[in-house]
């Protein structure tokens, strides 16, 4: 029987046989729940007759044959194919239906998060362990640092300042860090293509000028910050008229002073106190004025007609608690007990305490000589000069023909040569002849060069018209008295 069919006819109905063995095994029915079920995604492709020859035995070979190969892409196990006789199944080329895909879900992008942090640097921080307890690496430390490299701005932070930085999490990565110097200055670092830029900001406040006066029952201190006068305006009050007017001696109760000064403003709130513009002050009968003025040799305080608050010494060169002896010519020697002239003034102060040059000049001597114990002289020029004797010591470098200027430190009150206790003896000589140093006339420093001059005096008659319109009655009337 098998003889009769003809062997193309056997070929066919084997393979025909083997593809439904095959499905069958593939896809077992129902009746076992424990079966899983696979989903595929069969893709038909029709290979034309031309481009197929599948077997060539003998004489005999299989032509006109097309074929559909099923892809199982939850195994990635090749079935086996069909074999159709052409023409049969030409209708899945042009079929509509579009053939279903196994659903896939791919793991989600990591979500990037900006972790901002705000530190307030303490004695011993430094930009690489305040940075590294934030687990930031050593390579962005470094790359900060080296956009920093010329200015040294993250080598120099002092305490109370506040280092604001910004990280990527969960890279951590640096994006960005601040360095705030102060509420008008900051430092910032920025990344851009895996370097950093530094750049500053300088914000400006806003300026107002304010008055204030006081009256002095007791100190320019206690009164001046009991008129609401901030303690450093007071200071530098001081300092301006600190050349016409010793505050420890000369102060008098119902003496005034006023002041114009700037006020700093951030954001509607005071931040700090400016300059102070000018000034007036009534001690003890005298009054003086003065006035802020800049010029190419920088800022100063000049009187209303341009000259120099400035003196060319001050009047005195150390910080005291009492005078213990003044100039006298005819005092009597505490040690020796005869009348020996006493030609200069002793300052009483505690051992130690800085004693400075009185002027601008050169040292002509720093050593001992005999009952002066340890003496420092200086030569101010145009006929001055001035001692400091009962030294305990000398300030480092001082040594004969060492340039020093007005306020350095030159040396310590001690108890040297014939002295009975720690104090300063300090004389004042002009062309040999020694002056009372409290009551000498003191020299005005540089004139303002008269380039200057023409504009400074239609300046200083506005701010003095300023000054006077904002006085108390109180106060115009004590100034009208002295004028009288």
């Amino acid at each position: 029987m098998a003889k009769l069919i003809p062997a193309k006819h056997l070929l066919l109905i084997g393979i025909v046989c083997a593809f439904l063995a095959i499905v069958f095994f593939a896809f077992p029915t129902g009746a076992s729940k424990d079966t899983q079920n696979m989903s595929l995604t069969i893709t038909p492709q029709v290979i034309k007759e031309a481009e197929l020859s599948l077997f060539e035995s003998g004489s005999s070979s299989l032509n006109n044959v097309k074929t559909q190969v099923i892809s199982n892409q939850a195994t990635h196990n090749s079935l086996p194919y069909l074999i159709d006789k052409g023409g049969e199944n030409d209708q899945l080329n042009n079929s509509n239906t579009k053939p279903s895909t196994s659903s896939f879900t791919a793991n989600p992008s990591p979500k990037f998060t900006i972790e901002k942090h705000s530190v307030q640097i303490k004695e011993g921080d430094s930009l690489s362990k305040v940075l590294s307890s934030y687990q930031v690496s050593a390579n962005d430390i470094y790359k900060v640092s080296s956009a920093d490299k010329k200015q040294k701005s993250l080598l120099r932070m002092r305490p109370g300042q506040h280092l604001e930085f910004a990280i990527e999490q969960p890279s951590g990565s640096l994006k960005h860090i601040k360095l705030v110097l102060n509420r008008l200055q900051s430092i910032d670092f920025k990344r851009k293509n895996d370097q950093f830029e530094r750049g500053e900001t300088n914000r400006t406040p806003d300026i107002s000028q304010t008055y204030k006066e006081a009256v002095i029952n007791n100190s320019l201190f206690v009164d001046g910050m009991n008129a609401n006068i901030d303690q450093p305006l007071l200071i530098e009050l001081a300092n301006i008229f600190g050349w016409d007017i010793d505050f420890a001696l000369d102060i008098r109760k119902g003496d005034r002073f006023s002041l114009l000064y700037e006020e700093k403003f951030l954001d509607g709130e005071k931040i700090a106190n400016g300059k102070i513009l000018a000034a007036q002050f009534i001690n003890n009968g005298r009054t003086f004025q003065a006035i802020r003025y800049e010029t190419n040799k920088g800022a100063n305080y000049y009187t209303p007609d341009g000259l120099a608050m400035r003196k060319a010494f001050i009047r005195t060169p150390v910080d005291f608690t009492r005078i213990s002896s003044k100039f006298n010519p005819n005092r009597l020697h505490p040690i020796f007990k005869t009348s020996r002239p006493h030609r200069g003034v002793d300052y009483a102060a505690a051992s130690g305490t800085p004693v400075k040059a009185a002027g601008d000049g050169k040292v002509s001597f720093a050593g001992k000589q005999r009952g002066y114990g340890n003496v420092v002289i200086i030569n101010h020029g145009k006929g001055y000069q001035t001692l400091y004797a009962h030294l305990r010591g000398f300030a480092r470098g001082m040594r004969k023909g060492k340039k020093v200027k007005q306020g350095n430190i030159i040396a310590y009150v001690g108890q040297t040569g014939w002295a009975t206790g720690p104090h300063l003896h300090y004389e004042f000589r002009v062309n040999g002849v020694h002056k009372n140093p409290v009551t000498v006339k003191l020299p005005n420093d540089d004139p303002m060069p008269k380039a200057d001059l023409k504009k400074y005096l239609p300046y200083a008659q506005g701010v003095v018209a300023a000054l006077t319109n904002s006085n108390s009655a109180e106060f115009s009337q004590r100034l009208a008295l002295l004028k009288d």
